[in-house]
């Protein structure tokens, strides 16, 4: 035994230096930066045009790095309401969390636009304005003019009588919606809702909003503005909209499971270890086997991929239940006999090792980057584990005690082989319901199913939304044309339809650049219009004498008309104005691999799904315009790769299955049935029970392929040996304790995977036991 010992001293000295390495490579990598918490990375690049790439990329940019917060109150406090956002404005800024916060985000506005718009006054018209000038409804802007003449709150007028009688550039001011949904008055943006006043204060921040090196600061500044908002009057609200908030909630929720399932698995194993073993000296292995492997999964994982998913971690942590196995067949065997060695277990864990690896090498094959990290996460955990109970073990030989009777896992296994007639008939009564389950399988590949967000934080959103009004990133028409003019000419084809479903009420808002800059073809249109329906047909004169004014003054209007073109009114006219990061998020500059010229047109609230319908309908009728659904194009890749995952599968169970009849021959189905079987049931009784699948639901078969095979390999390798089955079912109970933590995750991807691995583990190990004839003491 002595000798036997030496013979692993220098092999383990070895993983011992390797794995000091591993370490010494690991702390200088951890960081804040260190763990990824964006849902986003865990799915796979869009393999799209670069244009549409692009554009998603510009919108992204614009909104990441934003949060919109709105101060309620009563209608009846406004003024205090105007008052309390100052104060939480300045809270904000004195926190140091951002770079810039906004509160009164329009005073100035309307100066610095007429500024640039009025010399083009003449070419301006809102489309309303310009269907009553060329339906020769002339009169009745005419009838405005006068009251908002003789009204002290009549619309401000831009520029004089004289050069704009009509107010016409008055009018195309405020048509202009750069804050949407939101109004504004002397002190700044607000909205209203019913009897409630909300004021609006704006704020931009730097750093990566999936960072949590992010986070911290920023949350604690606006949950200090939110205690403000809510001491000052107990009814106020704080609303907050932003993808920071999300990503904050989804690094917290992560991490609190991290915790939940690996703490939670650890103690399983430390109490299923003293209650099987009664000796303390069987459950530092196990640890040190466990803890082995996880610190050559992170440090794996980190030197391949920069960052490493929390919800990799998360995932990763369920690995205990799975590298494990080695250590417990090992403990299992050895507690018989002082003679049995690692040799006696050691063909049975490498093939173990190799399915459970060949089983992840089919998920790494995925185009999922979150899905790759887990299955390297895994395969690097599972491999560490393994080495260290293969060159580790056998050194803490002499130090562990033998039993000459069974655990009591053991006496439980033989009485329960006793009913394995009725487990059988169990079993069948399951196959039969999976059976029917299977036919009703529903898939549902929606970008919903990943939501993970609190549902008040859900709701906060959904209301800033709504009262905001501001258009999303999530879908847009992506307009190209060879030159600028081109593109607006094309926007503004497209905008017909779209005011149609606007003032249908099937579009709350959109914006787009031929908003604020219209085609030169349209100013000349307009101007066209200006000439025929208000000069030619002598509406100025009727104003002026209307006011009781000379009719010279009509002449010097026409004379200034006639005799004034400043020339045409183009985006870049535009910016140093303040929607001038309004125009730089829906423009895309010329690029050498694309169009010379491209613009979005950002989409607001629909009333319901179908409005998306009529807008891919739009897009498809108007050349160079292409509705982009970033939701829709994201559902539509989880369903495509979910089909490509399940041929991958079927890769996966092919060259399993060569393994085993190479080691097993015309046997090997015994090994491949219990894991197949189970997949099959679990699905089935998945939909039996209602629960629609996903992509992420035919990963977590993968796994049960792996686990599956573990039980049946081991229980083969041993010829239904009781050390064997104590080992599995140890193995499997460990499993389904952490899987069973996955499945009650509030992150979707985890708690898919969990759902699924939960019955089919406890299946493969029924059907496994069924199987199995008799278990030898």
């Amino acid at each position: 035994m002595i000798a036997r010992c030496r013979s692993y001293r220098w092999p383990a000295l070895l993983w011992a230096l390797v794995l000091l390495l591993l370490v010494m490579q690991l702390l200088p990598r951890l960081s804040s930066n260190t763990f990824d918490t964006s849902i986003l990375a865990l799915l796979p690049q869009d393999q799209q045009e670069p244009l549409v790439e692009r554009a998603m990329n510009r919108m992204n940019s614009f909104v990441a790095n934003r949060v919109l917060l709105l101060v309620g109150g009563a209608n009846a406090d406004r003024d205090k309401l105007q008052v309390l956002a100052d104060q939480v404005a300045s809270s904000l800024s004195d926190s140091g969390a951002f770079t810039s916060v906004t509160v009164r985000a329009r005073v100035g506005w309307l100066s610095q636009m007429t500024t640039v718009y009025e010399p083009y006054r003449y070419q301006l018209l809102p489309e309303n304005i310009a269907e009553k000038l060329a339906s020769g409804q002339g009169l009745a802007l005419v009838s405005g003019a006068v009251r908002e003449l003789v009204s002290p709150i009549g619309r401000p007028r831009s520029a004089s009588i004289i050069d704009d009688p009509l107010n016409l550039l008055g009018i195309w001011l405020e048509n202009l919606t750069p804050a949407a949904g939101f109004a504004v008055d002397e002190q700044g943006l607000y909205a209203r809702d019913g009897d409630r006043h909300y004021r609006v204060v704006t704020a931009s921040f730097a750093g990566d909003p999936f960072a949590q090196a992010t986070h911290k600061p920023l949350l604690d500044a606006i949950q200090a503005a939110g205690e403000l908002v809510h001491e000052n009057k107990a009814s106020n609200e704080f609303l907050r909209s932003g993808l920071v908030f999300h990503a904050a909630a989804g690094a917290e929720q992560a991490k609190g499971e991290l915790s939940t399932i690996g703490v939670g698995s650890l103690v399983a194993i430390v109490v299923l270890l003293l209650w099987q073993f009664r000796s303390l000296y069987y459950l530092w292995l196990p640890v040190i086997s466990i803890g082995t492997g996880l610190l050559v999964a992170l440090s794996v994982s980190l030197m391949i991929f920069g960052q490493v998913h929390l919800v990799t971690l998360a995932f990763g942590a369920s690995l205990v239940g799975v590298s494990v196995d080695y250590a417990f067949h090992y403990l299992c065997h050895v507690r018989y006999s002082r003679t049995e060695g690692i040799g006696r277990i050691l063909p049975g864990i490498t093939l173990g090792l190799v399915s459970s690896c060949l089983a992840y090498g089919a998920q790494a094959l995925t185009p999922f980057p979150g899905l790759q990290q887990i299955a390297l996460f895994s395969a690097a955990g599972l491999i560490g584990a393994w080495i260290t109970v293969v060159l580790w073990f056998p050194l803490a030989r002499p130090w562990l005690p033998v039993s000459e009777t069974a655990g009591q896992l053991g006496q439980w296994l033989q009485v329960l082989a006793r009913f394995r007639a009725p487990l059988a008939m169990l079993l069948v009564a399951l196959v039969l319901v999976a059976l029917a389950g299977l036919p009703i399988i529903h898939f549902d590949d929606s970008l919903g199913a990943l939501q993970s967000s609190p549902a008040a934080l859900v709701a906060q959103e959904q209301k800033v939304q709504r009262l905001s009004q501001n258009p999303g990133s999530a879908r847009f028409l992506l307009v190209e044309g060879e030159s600028v003019q081109q593109v607006l000419e094309r926007e503004e084809r497209a905008r017909v339809a779209l005011d149609r479903l606007v003032s249908d009420g099937q579009l709350q808002a959109y914006q787009s650049v031929s908003g604020f800059v219209p085609s030169i073809q349209q100013q000349q249109k307009n101007r066209q219009l200006v000439q025929a329906g208000v000069y030619e047909t002598g509406l100025p004169k009727q104003l002026f004498e209307s006011l009781g004014m000379s009719a010279r003054l009509a002449t010097r209007s026409e004379q200034q008309f006639s005799s004034y073109h400043p020339g045409w009114l183009v985006p870049d006219d535009l910016q140093k104005t303040p929607v001038a990061d309004l125009l730089t998020a829906l423009w895309l500059e010329p690029d050498l691999l694309e169009s010379p010229s491209a613009s979005l047109i950002t989409i607001g609230g629909a009333a319901n799904a179908s409005v998306y319908d009529k807008l891919a309908a739009l897009a498809n009728g108007l050349e160079g315009v292409r509705f982009v659904d970033r939701v829709g194009r994201t559902s539509a890749l989880l369903g495509g790769y979910r089909v490509t995952v399940s041929l991958w599968m079927a890769l996966a169970y092919s060259l399993v299955m060569l393994v085993l009849i190479m080691r097993y021959g015309r046997h090997w189905w015994r090994v491949i049935l219990p894991p197949a079987l189970a997949t099959v049931m679990t699905l089935g009784l998945l939909a039996v029970f209602g629960q629609p699948l996903n992509l992420f639901n035919l990963l977590a078969a993968l796994l049960i392929l792996g686990i599956g095979l573990d039980i049946g390999i081991f229980v083969r390798e041993s010829n239904g040996e009781l050390p064997a089955w104590e080992a599995v079912t140890l193995s499997a109970i460990t499993s389904l304790l952490a899987f069973g933590l996955l499945a009650l995750s509030e992150t979707p991807v985890l708690h898919h995977f969990g759902m699924t691995v939960l019955p089919g583990i406890g299946l493969a190990w029924l059907i496994a036991f069924v199987l199995q004839r008799r278990i030898q003491s």
